[in-house]
């Protein structure tokens, strides 16, 4: 019967998009994040995919990186959050860098790697207004001399994180500003690092400032935005710049169940037909992360129509109304997310409704559900 709910992945969409912040970037290098499975898109083929179009790859822990290099992908990975101090030397067996925001992570990344008689590449994490991982600001050229001491490793990169790129320019400039302060700090005692790194998505496409030499490009390289408010701006600065969305989530109707008005739909009895309705079942539920915060609330495409969602959103299935749509029968293909005729649904109108961003529309869906590649 072959799949009953997947999600697409778009090629073509995915190749543009990297192209895209390319001209955006110049002479910065790009580094794709993949961690949380790609945004939900599967890390693996999308880093296959992208690979000859970046620079860089990102994850957010080890295990995503290694699970990288044990698939064959040959660009330079940086850890950007967290690792078992005790599994430094699988990260430098496999070239893999890490990130260093305390003593004590250079310590134990040292003595894996003088016992591999290797040396290990890091990038410094700096705090500079997330509040988050990262060494503060003003304690970063101390912890950079600390680091210099051991002698098997190499500081690479200097990096930090912006809280609010997206919606809040006065702040990103604080934050930039703080970054530049370390720069000058570590040029004054004679320390060169020779990756800087502070862009993200909205910052990269907002303030050419920010690139550095390298821009870490995450919810942009999958065809989406967060930086509504400040869109005038980032449209001012790149007019040509486009962005297309590479997921697509669909799902095949299982049944059309013949309702009369007056009829109950769900657990809690929250939606009663007002007229006789034809409800189409999907095999999609919060368990494969769908979310429950769309019950009666959200729409699916059937049919090249919007259909809205009835009733609670149950483990494994939803209820959609094709009333109006002719003809529907099991078996035919019901969209989620992306376009069915001159319809689109994505996650960003998800999101709303649910109270949450397309960040987590996209990473909650279900890994366990196939990723299959598309034009």
């Amino acid at each position: 019967m072959g799949n009953l709910s997947w999600v697409e992945i778009s090629k073509s969409a995915l190749i543009h998009n990297a192209k895209q912040f390319r001209k955006v970037l110049g002479t910065a290098s790009l580094m794709a994040v993949v961690k949380s499975n790609a945004y939900g898109h599967d890390s693996l083929l999308v880093s296959r995919l992208i690979e000859p179009y970046v620079d860089w790859f990102g994850t957010a822990n080890l295990t995503e990186a290694l699970e990288l290099r044990a698939n064959k992908i040959k660009k330079p990975i940086l850890v950007l959050n967290y690792y078992k101090l005790g599994e430094a030397d699988l990260a430098i067996k496999n070239n893999i860098r890490l990130v260093v925001y305390e003593t004590g992570q250079a310590r134990a990344i040292s003595s894996a790697a003088s016992k591999l008689k290797k040396k290990a590449i890091v990038h410094i994490k700096a705090g500079t207004g997330l509040s988050r991982l990262g060494v503060a600001a003003r304690e970063v050229a101390g912890l950079v001399r600390q680091i210099q001491k051991f002698p098997n490793i190499k500081i690479e990169g200097l990096f930090s994180h912006f809280a609010s790129s997206e919606d809040d320019p006065g702040f990103t400039m604080v934050q930039l500003g703080h970054f530049n302060k370390i720069i000058d700090d570590l040029n004054k005692a004679n320390i060169q690092v020779p990756i800087k790194h502070i862009a993200c998505t909205a910052s990269a496409l907002s303030f050419p400032e920010s690139h550095f030499n390298l821009a870490r490009i995450g919810i942009g390289i999958y065809g989406h935005q967060s930086y509504k408010s400040i869109h005038s701006l980032v449209k001012k600065r790149n007019p040509d710049f486009s962005l297309k969305p590479v997921m697509a989530w669909k799902a095949k109707i299982l049944a059309v169940k013949d309702l009369p008005g007056g009829a109950y739909v769900g657990y809690g009895r929250t939606y009663k037909t007002a007229r006789k309705t034809k409800l189409a079942i999907l095999p999609v539920g919060y368990f494969e992360g769908y979310d429950r915060r769309l019950s009666n609330l959200a729409e699916v495409l059937v049919g090249g129509k919007r259909c809205k969602i009835r009733g609670r959103v149950y483990m494994n299935l939803v209820s959609a109304d094709v009333t109006d749509v002719p003809n529907v029968k099991s078996g035919d293909e019901a969209v989620l997310i992306g376009k069915q005729g001159r319809q689109e649904i994505l996650p960003d109108e998800l999101g709303l409704i649910a109270g949450t961003i397309n960040y987590e529309i996209m990473t909650r869906i279900n890994p366990l559900l196939p990723r299959i590649l598309g034009k």
